[in-house]
């Protein structure tokens, strides 16, 4: 591998559906898929440093959200308390709560998943509380084997636009870590995840953003199969090609 680069037009996405059952309509049940399935996607490769939830009022039988009534707070994002200091956790809607934690485990996140769904409140006759999308925009992502060797004492080299990022490496455990979007360049994360939920349709659009998870012969790819692997054996479809997205 002779350099490392980071997307900023034509990033793959790779895209994912699961069907709940026909009688899915538990909200808390629809999130532990979701975030079921983003664990799955990031074992060994990301982790998230923030998950972002827009809650919403739903249709009690048809379990689509409703115009009227809306929860008094519907956006909501919980991250890590420790974050490294060069990292800017984007904020993805305006009037965002935010909460904190010292670990971003499964038992973290749908506790307190579950906590909003409790508390927001849609008491209209017909109406239940739920939620409509799942965002992670900032990660902390493992270097794979290759891409490891452009090191340079705790920066990697990374080309980004017109120019060149010493970006901040991480030794954690036995691996090196890049964590992102930086505050200095807000497009620099290395994966970004979306998780729709239509009523029980739940979709991933799963943005690949670095060269070395992007390219045919990337030290990544092997890493980012696996993942599609898991995912599929969780029972999701998995579309076998990459869509690529191009911004304006």
């Amino acid at each position: 591998m002779t350099e490392v680069s980071i997307w900023t037009r034509g990033r793959p996405h790779r895209f994912a559906e699961l069907t709940a059952p026909d009688d899915g309509d538990d909200q808390l049940a629809l999130a532990t898929m979701a975030f079921d399935a983003l664990a799955a996607v990031g074992q060994d490769l990301f982790e998230p440093l923030a998950v972002n939830v827009e809650i919403v009022c739903c249709d009690s039988e048809l379990r689509i959200p409703l115009d009227e009534p809306r929860p008094a707070a519907p956006f909501h994002q919980l991250r890590l308390r420790s974050i490294p200091d060069t990292v800017q956790v984007p904020k993805v809607w305006t009037e965002l709560v935010v909460s904190r934690c010292e670990r971003l485990d499964r038992d973290a996140v749908l506790g307190w998943f579950g906590a909003l769904l409790a508390e927001q409140g849609c008491v209209r006759s017909g109406s239940t509380t739920g939620w409509s999308e799942m965002l992670v925009e900032a990660v902390r992502a493992r270097l794979p084997g290759a891409a490891t060797a452009l090191v340079d004492g705790n920066e990697l080299p990374v080309s980004h636009g017109a120019g060149l990022v010493h970006y901040p490496v991480e030794r954690l455990g036995n691996g090196l870590w890049v964590a992102g979007p930086l505050a200095t360049s807000h497009d620099t994360a290395p994966f970004e995840v979306r998780i729709v939920n239509e009523a029980g349709v739940l979709s991933m659009d799963w943005s690949l953003n670095w060269s070395p998870w992007i390219v045919a012969d990337g030290a990544g790819r092997p890493d980012v199969e696996a993942a599609l692997r898991r995912l599929s054996a969780l029972g999701w479809n998995v579309e076998p090609v990459d869509r690529a997205w191009s911004p304006d």
